[in-house]
């Protein structure tokens, strides 16, 4: 059996590794192999060109990066300084403790935190009291006001959400990006009381807390490269497809000026790539990849002489709601995340923006702004992702169970990536693993029927 997979980001390279391993000889096609991830080492500083990090309860990342020999390279975020501001009115409010995304679990935080004025830390402690409902897909903008009010829409759902997704809580699904807290609101009824119920225990007096992120101690290039030099890989882009004409040779795929054939193919070249690929095989299917939107983001990173820059570096970094973001929507204090990644006499800032065309300038106005960082910098580094980040807008679950049952009914082939059912590095990884296990069961039931 032979696989094309159109897409050669973490998804379609561990799906051609999880093929590999299966036996199936599998091509990724991707004229730069790698997508967002990636690592350079700039006077002595480990920087990341993408996303820096895992959630460390989604274990799919761990799971692939010990099985290709690289455990002994992962690095928890150092829990002892987890802290996150949250910009209101000027000033840096810290992000209350015990909160399980955008719900508070615990009293005392809650209670004595200025992010909220007293009527919401009020309207917080009455959420207990709400009783089970079952309501539509809503925004999420909708659903954490209908719980907790504006102030924990505009200074925690909206800060939170737009780093991981880039859009607006306006118009992101609640039952999508929040999945667990609208079951908890069915189920209980409060949100509050159904993340206390499935809380996790605390660790034993003594014992240090776990790292909620997971990375690379080298810099998250390391797994992309040790799976780059497993897989086999044509760097050219897929730029057509047709189903094949034999029962050998369900697809054809259009690649640097020729026509080659195979039984199956993975798209894990996102949904807004994937459409025209697709719609003019079935249309259908590509319309629902087409309406998926997608949008941008950039990433400035910001190294200075540490004593150029005046303000602590005793947190993560800090979130700027909307209605006081300037260019910077969120930034990292590298050094204090990640230890042993940034020499002690330097201070990386990693700034993140949704304007993909965001210019130096305009960060360094923000960083003074906010950190009265005013130095010329030792070095800035842009990457710009345009169109990187789905956007799951409400409807989007229905939107992903029509798809998925279409695509079921196409032979040979299959998606995988994050904008189905998931878009951190673990969600990419699952998916991919779950392409390649049907395409194996497949290669299997083939065979067995051959020799019937």
């Amino acid at each position: 059996m032979k696989v094309a997979i159109a897409g050669g980001g973490i998804s379609g390279l561990a799906c051609a590794y999880y093929l590999q391993r299966a036996g199936i000889d599998a091509t990724v096609f991707d004229p730069a192999p790698g997508g967002l991830i990636g690592t350079t080492t700039v006077e002595g500083c480990v920087l990341e060109t993408g996303p820096e990090s895992w959630l460390a309860a989604k274990p799919e990342a761990e799971a692939l990066i010990r099985e290709i020999g690289l455990g002994e390279q992962i690095m928890e975020s150092n829990e002892a300084r987890r802290r996150t501001y949250v910009l209101r009115h000027g000033s840096f409010e810290t992000l209350p403790e015990g909160l399980q995304l955008v719900v508070p679990t615990k009293i005392r935080p809650v209670l004595e935190t200025r992010l909220f004025s007293w009527s919401t830390k009020f309207r917080m402690g009455l959420e207990v009291l709400r009783s089970p409902k079952l309501m539509a897909d809503r925004s999420v903008t909708a659903f954490i006001n209908d719980h907790f009010g504006t102030e924990a829409v505009d200074y925690l759902a909206e800060p939170l959400l737009a780093g991981v997704y880039g859009g607006s809580p306006d118009e992101l699904s609640a039952a999508s990006v929040l999945p667990k807290f609208v079951e908890y609101e069915q189920r209980f009824g409060s949100v509050v009381v159904g993340a206390l119920r499935d809380r996790k225990p605390a660790p034993r007096s003594g014992g240090a807390r776990p790292g909620i992120f997971k990375t690379m101690r080298h810099g998250m290039g390391t797994v992309i490269d040790n799976l780059r030099a497993r897989v086999n890989i044509v760097t050219a882009p897929v730029e057509a497809l047709a189903p094949g004409d034999t029962a050998q040779e369900l697809w054809r795929i259009y690649v640097a000026g020729e026509w080659q054939g195979f039984d199956s193919i993975v798209l894990a070249c996102g949904a807004n790539h994937a459409a025209p690929l697709v719609a003019p095989v079935e249309e259908r299917t590509g319309q629902l990849l087409g309406s998926i939107p997608h949008t941008g983001s950039a990433v400035w990173t910001m190294a200075y002489r540490r004593e150029d820059v005046p303000h602590a570096l005793d947190a993560f970094g800090f979130l700027v709601p909307r209605g006081e973001r300037g260019a910077i929507m969120a930034c990292t204090w590298v050094n204090t995340k990640w230890e042993g990644r940034i020499p002690d006499d330097k201070a990386v800032l990693r700034c993140f923006s949704t304007n993909v065309e965001v210019t130096r300038e305009e960060v360094e106005r923000d960083l003074a702004r906010l950190m009265n960082v005013t130095a010329e910098p030792l070095f800035a580094l842009p990457y710009r992702w345009p169109g990187s980040m789905p956007q799951y807008t409400v409807g989007h679950t229905a939107r992903i169970a029509e798809l998925d049952a279409r695509v079921a009914r196409i032979p040979g082939l299959h998606l995988a990536g994050n904008a189905y059912h998931g878009v951190g590095i673990p969600d990419c990884i699952r998916s991919a693993r779950a392409a390649a296990t049907a395409i194996a069961r497949a290669a299997v039931s083939a065979q067995a029927g051959a020799n019937v």
